[in-house]
Parts: C-alpha cells; structure tokens; sequence
C-alpha cells in the first residue's frame, strides 16, 4: 500500500535528485541528515535518490511481500551517492518503530489517502521529526475531476457509498485494492486544518509556488484555481515541526 511513487518522475533517479533539491531550497539540505522515505516501495527509489544528495535514510513500507524486494534490489545494487540506506524496515505509518525526535525529514507521497487515521498518522510524523524537522506529504485531491485512483470522471463529487456502488457498476478497480469509501481525500484548506490539528505547520503547496514562479502572480494563481483545485490529482505540501517544545 505504501509502495507508490509520484508517476510524472517514472524510474529517473536523476528526476528525483532535481526534486529533492529543489526542496532542499526550503528545508536546507539534507547531507548527514536523517530522511524516512515513508512507503519506499519495492524499487526504494526515493531512498536512493536521498542517498544520492547524502542524507542517512531510513525506509519504512507496510507490505510484507516489498520489503525483502526492497532490501534486495538495494544489495543487489547499492545507492550512488556519499549517504547511506541504513535500513529497510516493514511498519505502520501510524505506529512508527522510530524514537522521538530522531528524523530531520519525512518524504512521504500517495501514503496518506491509505492509512485508517490520517490525524495519527500526521501526528505520528510529528513525533518522529526533530523540532524544526520537515516533511514532504502528498494529499489526494478531494475535488478532483477525474479520481486518479479509479479513473473515473466525477465520482468524487458523490457521497462515498453511492460512490463505491458506481464503481462496482462500472468494473472499476483500485491497483491498491481499497474502497473509495475507505480512502481518504481532502480539500486543500481541509489538510491545511488536518496538519493544524496534527501539530504540523504548513510552510508551502509546492505546486502552487512552482505555477505562481512559473506564470507570474496573477497568472500563476488564476492556472492554480483551475489546474491545483480542479485538475491536480494530489496536493503537495511540506509541512513542518514547529520549533518551540511545547507549540503544535
């Protein structure tokens, strides 16, 4: 479940390096710092392009059957790069075999619309960030036209059992397998107060900074209200611990 990575970067490690530095424009780098690639999937490309900018990473996948492919494609062919993949581990994003405070940050894309509780699953992200510690999350367009896990146009608009009775009509079916009755998709201002409640930050939606840069104020905003609310598949956010001990 938690093995999917973002489809526009396909197998290009090199693909995820640009991306991972261009975050790093905003979290500071990662070298010598510890990254959870939350949902490494069987290939753990994200953990090796996190390798490749030098952080110790540090993989969690839910699926039993993943995990020895990861650990094996990974010994089979080491990470390039000065990090290093200190483990390979099978777990819970919800209930994280980590200690407190000992991640600096999270990547973590097409994880959350699959977990049974998004707000412990945020706060448990939150738990394992060192105080300032960032992380990246992507979140399910709720509004989406066309429903990216199902392909099918406008079943997010209708209530969820009307929704799955449709599906079933239709043969449609979900590679991960679930019900859209179980998934879990927001709105953008809807995860804004899901990280609120969680104790997390938002620092930026990724794809509306990069459309504003992109296009220009106006611009950038007007193809945002149309592409980010409408068309987008997920929202992309970084999102972060606050620094003071005792703030959410």
């Amino acid at each position: 479940m938690y093995g999917r990575s973002v489809p526009s970067l396909g197998d290009s490690i090199e693909r995820r390096v640009e991306f991972i530095a261009r975050l790093e424009a905003l979290t500071g780098p990662v070298a010598e710092r510890a990254v959870l690639d939350l949902g490494c999937g069987r290939h753990a490309l994200w953990s090796r392009a996190y390798t490749a900018r030098g952080a110790r990473v540090v993989a969690v996948e839910l699926d039993p059957a993943r995990c020895p492919e990861a650990v094996a494609r990974l010994a089979a062919e080491p990470p390039a790069g000065p990090g290093r993949v200190l483990a390979v581990v099978r777990g819970n994003g919800e209930r994280l075999p980590l200690a407190d405070g000992t991640i600096h940050f999270v990547h973590c894309a097409q994880v959350l619309e699959h977990v049974r509780s998004p707000q412990a699953f945020l706060g448990e992200l939150r738990r394992v960030l060192v105080p300032g510690g960032h992380a990246y999350v992507t979140a399910t367009n709720r509004h989406a036209f066309r429903d990216p896990h199902f392909g099918v146009i406008g079943v997010n608009y209708l209530p969820r059992r009307l929704a799955d009775r449709l599906l079933d009509l239709l043969g449609a079916e979900n590679p991960e397998g679930q019900p859209l009755s179980a998934m879990h998709y927001f709105s953008r201002r809807g995860f804004r107060r899901l990280c609120d409640a969680s104790g997390l930050a938002t620092v930026a939606d990724l794809k509306r900074r990069e459309r504003i840069a992109r296009r220009g104020a106006v611009a950038g905003r007007l193809a945002d209200a149309w592409g980010g609310a409408l068309r987008s598949a997920a929202f992309h956010m970084l999102v972060r611990r606050p620094l003071a001990t005792g703030a959410r």
